[in-house]
C-alpha cells in the first residue's frame, strides 16, 4: 500500500508531504497507481525547482520502502510561500483526485491519504 501524508501548519498551509511504500496493483513498472502517484510527486519538484529555484527541498529511496518526501523550506519569503502553496494545493487535489479514483475502481488496499497538522 502507499500511504501519503499531507503536512500543514496551525494555518492551514501546506508544509509538504511524504510517501511511502508500493500500491501492489501490479509488477513494477506497470503499475498504474504507483505511476499515477510518481507523476505528481515529480511534477510537484519540478515545479517548486523552476517557479523558485529551490534546491535540496526533497528526498527520494528507491529501497524496500520505495519513500519520497517534499518539505517546504524553513527561510522563505511571503511570496515563495503563496507560490509554493498554488504549487501544493494543484498536487494535493491531484492525489485526492487518484485516491478517489482508486477507491471507486480497486478497492481500499492499494492507496491511502491522511492529512496532519505540524
Amino acid at each position: 500500500m502507499i500511504s501519503i501524508v499531507i503536512w500543514k501548519d496551525q494555518k492551514g498551509r501546506i508544509l509538504g508531504f511524504s510517501s511511502e511504500g508500493h500500491a501492489g496493483y501490479e509488477e513494477e513498472g506497470k503499475d498504474i497507481i504507483c505511476s499515477s502517484i510518481s507523476t505528481l510527486f515529480t511534477t510537484c519538484v519540478n515545479a517548486l525547482e523552476e517557479q523558485l529555484a529551490w534546491k535540496d527541498f526533497y528526498m527520494v529511496t528507491g529501497n524496500e520502502s520505495n519513500f519520497c518526501e517534499v518539505w517546504t523550506p524553513e527561510s522563505i519569503t511571503e511570496k515563495e510561500r503563496e507560490t509554493a502553496q498554488v504549487i501544493f494545493k494543484t498536487i494535493v487535489r491531484g492525489i485526492l483526485d487518484v485516491e478517489e479514483s482508486v477507491k471507486e475502481n480497486y478497492g481500499t488496499s492499494y492507496l491511502r491519504v491522511t492529512t496532519k497538522t505540524k
